[in-house]
Parts: C-alpha cells; structure tokens; sequence
C-alpha cells in the first residue's frame, strides 16, 4: 500500500456507516482497529519517511554494478574542432632551440567518436562494494520493519485510550443519573419531614460536582479522538467513531518468559539493526586491508577519427577510415604506500567492528530486560485488574444497601455520599484497569518485536 488514496480504495468497502443517531452525523463512519491500521500504514508519516527511503535500494545496487563492478564507459559520439597554430621557434635534430623556418600558420580539422572500457580491481573490491550495499538494503528493510512496528504499537494504544476514554464517559453519565436520582430521593424524603434541607443541598452538590467530572471526561475523550487522528495521519479523514473492540484481556501466566526471550532476541527489529551494523563493520575492516592487495587496471579503448589539413574533416561523419583500438593491462603494488595511515585506517575499522559488536550484546541485554520487566507488569496488572473488579463488586453491593438505609432513615446522606463516592471511584478503577493490562500488553509485544496475546495479529501487520 503506497497512498494514502489505495488505502481508502481498500477501505472504501468495508467502512460501514453507523445507525440513526442524534448524537451522530449521517456521514460519520465507524472506524475498526484493523481499518486504523491500514490508514496509518499508507497514511503516517514517520512510516513513509521508512518506506519512502527503502525505495533507494534498488537505484543504489545498480549504481554500484555499473559504478563499481561492470567496467566504466565512456562514449564520445560525436566530437569536431578546427585548430591553427603558429610556431616561431622549432628544435634541431638534437633538440636544440632554433627558429622556425616556416612562420606561417598551419590549419588542420578533425571529427572522432570514442568508446573507452576501464576496469579496476583492488583485492575483494567488488564484493565489498556488493556486501556494504546488500547491507544497506537490509538495515533499510528492517527500519521499515521497525516503523511498522512502532506505528501498530502506536494505532493501538491510541484506538485504545478511545476506547477507555468512551468508556469513562460512559460511567460518568451513569454515574450522574444516579446522582439525579440520589437528589430525588433527597428532597422526596425532606417533602415528607424526614430529612433536611442540608440533605437536599448536599445532592444538589453532588449532581454539580458529577456535571463537572462529565465535562472534564468528555474533553479528555475528544482529545483521544485527536491523539488517535494523528497517528493515522490522514488529512482527508472525516468524522469518525471507533467500533466497539472486546479488549485482548487473558492470564499472563500462559506465557513463558525464556521463549519470549528467545524470540525477541531473533526477531525484534532494533537488535536485528544492531546485527547489520556489526556486519557492516566486518565489510569495513574487509574494505581497510585492501589497501595491502594489488591493484590491476584494464582498458580498452575504440575509436574513429577523421583528421585532414585545412578544414576538410570538420563536421565529418563518413566512416572510411579504420578504427583505432588499443588496450592495457597494468598492475599497481601500493602495500608499501602510506604505511602508518594503512595500518591506522586498519586498527580503526577493527576497533568499529568491536564496538558494534559491543553495542549489539548491550542491545540484546536491554532487550531482555525490557522483555522479562514487562511480562512481570503485565503479570502485575492481570492481579490489580482482578483485584478492581473484586472491589467494585463490594463497593456496588454496599452503595445498593446504602440507599435503602437511606430511604428507611437509617442512614445519613454523609454517610450515603461516602459509599457513591467509594463505588465511582472503584468503577474508575477497573476501567482503567483493563486498560492498564492492554498498555502493558503493548509494551510487551513492542519489547518483544512480535505479537504475544493469543489470537493477536503482529503488531502494524508485521511479519
């Protein structure tokens, strides 16, 4: 996918339009995760710039085949002049300075086309020359690999927060209808000579400070909204809404630490980067000790050239003469040439490759930590997530007989207000929690380079 304008062509099919709603334009569309990753794939800009630089690959090895492993040519078609001298002093026999009997001008004109083959070979210089950008290719296939990566970590956390965010303002209407009722209830009771005005004014409070905590949910939801826009980077995107996704919520304990280990330190991008670098250090030190080889040189020239006096052969293209053709093969010994700065440029490209190999177990260290601290808070959240949802169950059950204490008279709106307060909170809390686990879930598989919940596709559509 290479446009944003393909992408909306696959997309086109499946964006279904949401039913009537008064709170929903007519053209708003209902928006998928796997419809928001393929927006972001042909649409993010930090992804193009990836792909948009691995395009280079194929222009650079042709380059390098006919730069530096074909032979050059060079072809002159088509070259004329007309020249004229005058020489005042001429030489003897023995070389000596005399003056030139002859001191008139001497005009003559020639027209030639050339072709020239030149050929150098320095040791492995034509595998190297293959390896470094074989290399290149690899290091910018993996980039690519690496922002694709990035940009469905990215997609899903912000289609996510979405979620979350939707979710807790779900809550919060809820929760401000039973603050309405709560206000009912109150001045029901205080009609009746049962409770007092400060009763009354307390649930009146409680509705204002609910109202508050909407307005303040539902700006937090719109800016998801935007957060989300933005990784998808398309402009030409309308309004939309996400569809409802079941979140990829499951027992941390099936997972085996030392295989994910292992397979991040296989497939995880940044540590298959730091792999080409030590290998493209290796080229460069292979690169320094061609210094030692001999150099062979090759040429092979072939040309035509039409050269009479006066000015007949300008412009000439008559091909009756014999070509000319000469060749040369010659053989350059430079290990002696600049010694020192050959066996400093040596030592620095061993030392290069030391310190990529170096860079690459570090890598592959901070892989494995971030690895195996990631399972363990994802194992940490899977407890907090029980754990919230245990709680608001008690909080829930407890705000149910608080209210019909309330309403026998047997409890205070103080004491009412406290158990509203305690189940909202808890309720918060497990929305928040199930997020929780899908953000570590994503840290996890970014640290891991690949899916690792069950039933998961890799993370931008990777492979």
């Amino acid at each position: 996918m290479k446009t944003r304008t393909y992408a909306w062509a696959v997309l086109g099919s499946s964006l279904a339009l949401p039913g009537p709603s008064s709170a929903q334009a007519p053209d708003t569309v209902t928006l998928t995760l796997d419809q928001a990753l393929s927006l972001g794939i042909g649409s993010n800009p930090a992804y193009r710039r990836a792909v948009n630089s691995a395009l280079l690959n194929d222009t650079e090895m042709r380059t390098v085949w006919f730069d530096q492993v074909l032979p050059q040519a060079q072809l002159n078609l088509f070259q004329t002049q007309f020249t004229g001298n005058l020489t005042r002093i001429a030489t003897d026999n023995f070389g000596n300075p005399i003056e030139n009997p002859t001191s008139d001008w001497n005009y003559f004109s020639q027209t030639n086309q050339s072709l020239d083959l030149t050929w150098r070979i320095q040791g492995a210089s034509i595998f190297n020359a293959l390896d470094r950008q074989s290399l290149t290719n690899l290091d910018r296939d993996v980039a690519e690999v690496r922002a694709r990566m990035t940009l469905g970590v990215d997609v899903r956390r912000a289609f996510m927060d979405v979620l979350e965010q939707r979710e807790l303002l779900r809550a919060e209407e809820e929760l401000l209808a039973g603050r309405e009722l709560d206000r009912e209830a109150a001045r029901r009771l205080f009609g009746l000579a049962m409770r007092t005005r400060v009763d009354v004014l307390n649930a009146d409070l409680a509705v204002e400070q609910q109202a508050l905590a909407l307005r303040q949910q539902r700006a937090a939801f719109e800016k998801a909204r935007l957060t989300l826009r933005t990784q998808l980077g398309d402009d030409a995107l309308g309004p939309f809404r996400v569809a409802d996704t079941p979140l990829p919520i499951f027992d941390p304990g099936t997972l085996d630490a030392e295989a994910l280990v292992a397979r991040a330190l296989d497939v995880n991008p940044e540590l298959r980067q730091s792999r080409v670098a030590v290998r493209t250090a290796g080229v460069g030190v292979s690169e320094a000790k061609r210094a030692w080889w001999p150099a062979l040189f090759l040429n092979f020239n072939v040309s035509r050239r039409a050269q009479t006096p006066q000015g007949d052969a300008l412009f000439d293209l008559s091909f009756d003469e014999d070509l000319d053709q000469r060749f040369y093969i010659g053989v350059q010994l430079p290990m002696f040439n600049d010694y020192f700065s050959n066996t400093q440029g040596i030592r620095q490209a061993k030392i290069e490759l030391q310190n990529q190999r170096e860079a690459e177990r570090e890598t592959a260290l901070r892989v494995e930590e971030s690895v195996r601290a990631a399972l363990l808070e994802l194992a940490n959240q899977h407890e907090s997530l029980r754990l919230a949802e245990r709680s608001a169950e008690i909080a829930g059950e407890a705000l149910r007989l608080a209210r019909e204490e309330y309403r026998l008279g047997t409890r205070t709106f103080e004491d009412l207000r406290q158990s509203i307060d305690q189940e909202a909170d808890t309720r918060r809390q497990v929305i928040k929690a199930r997020h929780l686990f899908v953000d570590e879930l994503l840290v996890l598989e970014a640290a891991v380079g690949a899916p690792v919940a069950p039933g998961q596709p890799a993370p931008g559509g990777a492979p």
